[in-house]
């Protein structure tokens, strides 16, 4: 979706852009490369990441800042600093995926951690020590996964045989527990599950949100790219909340709240990957694009 979110977010060719979850730098090196003039602020609580992202940006010298961090804590990040632009491109990245040691993926046999950095929760201590109403609901909640209370009960009563290291030893259990016609379906959505949990990133993009939106300057755009619908639905709702201001009931006769709209949504619906993007990466299937542009303070 590299060329969407540049199409949308650079209004500003001499202005500060901030890449919230830069990954290895996609989306910031074609942001550079259009604008020689632009500076970039680069954040990533993953360390590995931000360090292969700083090898393959550093023809651009000066122009970019790295920040060890998470992207929920951006204002801090800025010092308040404001910018033309910031994207945030939620989910994991091709790089944690291919990396077993991580245990993002359900198609390789690896620990299960799932951490993308500093501050993560320990997979496996919830999965050897939770009861099964904790582990069914953050699979029901994080995942929409319909088997979350068989699944959760199959992993109680195999821990009494030992405790669950491996994604091979999940993916089995998983697999005894939903049909073979699904359970490609159900091994996302428990990964997915997981992962957010472990790395709290559904409470991650509710902080986010406030601040990064805060920090445009008029006329300064917030793409967001989320790969679910819980990312997708919480960006959607922030958007047309804050682009219809007032929160007063609608048979009050004038506002009481003072609320007034900061954001003009550009994208009333999702903005999809073409066929081309799709088959060259399979991924870029499920994404969902959103932009909002900040009105005048």
């Amino acid at each position: 979706m590299v060329e969407p979110v540049v199409r949308f977010l650079l209004t500003d060719p001499e202005g500060i852009y901030v890449d919230a979850t830069l990954g290895l730098g996609g989306h910031a090196m074609s942001l550079l490369e259009t604008s020689p003039a632009l500076r970039l602020v680069g954040i990533d609580r993953d360390r590995a990441a931000l360090d292969e992202a700083r090898r393959r940006l550093s023809k651009f010298g000066g122009r970019v800042s790295f920040i060890h961090g998470n992207f929920s804590d951006i204002a801090s990040h800025l010092g308040g600093r404001p910018c033309s632009g910031v994207l945030a491109d939620l989910g994991l990245s091709s790089f944690q995926i291919s990396d077993r040691s991580r245990g993002f993926s359900y198609m390789e046999d690896g620990p299960l951690d799932m951490s993308m950095g500093s501050g993560a929760r320990p997979v496996a201590k919830l999965l050897a020590e939770a009861p099964a109403s904790e582990i069914a609901g953050i699979l029901r909640d994080y995942g929409e996964e319909k088997k979350s209370g068989a699944i959760a009960a199959l992993i109680v009563k195999a821990r009494e045989n030992g405790a669950l290291t491996t994604t091979s030893e999940l993916r089995s259990i998983v697999g005894r527990t939903v049909p073979a016609r699904f359970l490609i379906g159900s091994l996302s959505r428990v990964f997915q599950a997981l992962r957010i949990w472990a790395n709290d990133e559904l409470e991650n993009l509710r902080a986010f949100l406030p601040q990064a939106a805060a920090l445009l300057t008029p006329g300064g755009r917030l793409a967001v790219l989320s790969y679910h619908s819980l990312e997708d639905r919480m960006v959607k709702n922030y958007f047309r909340q804050e682009e219809k201001g007032c929160i007063c009931p609608p048979d009050f006769p004038e506002c009481g709240c003072g609320r007034v709209s900061t954001l003009k949504v550009l994208t009333r619906r999702p903005v999809l990957a073409g066929p081309e993007e799709v088959d060259n990466n399979p991924r870029a299937r499920s994404a969902r694009l959103r932009v909002a542009e900040r009105l005048q303070r």
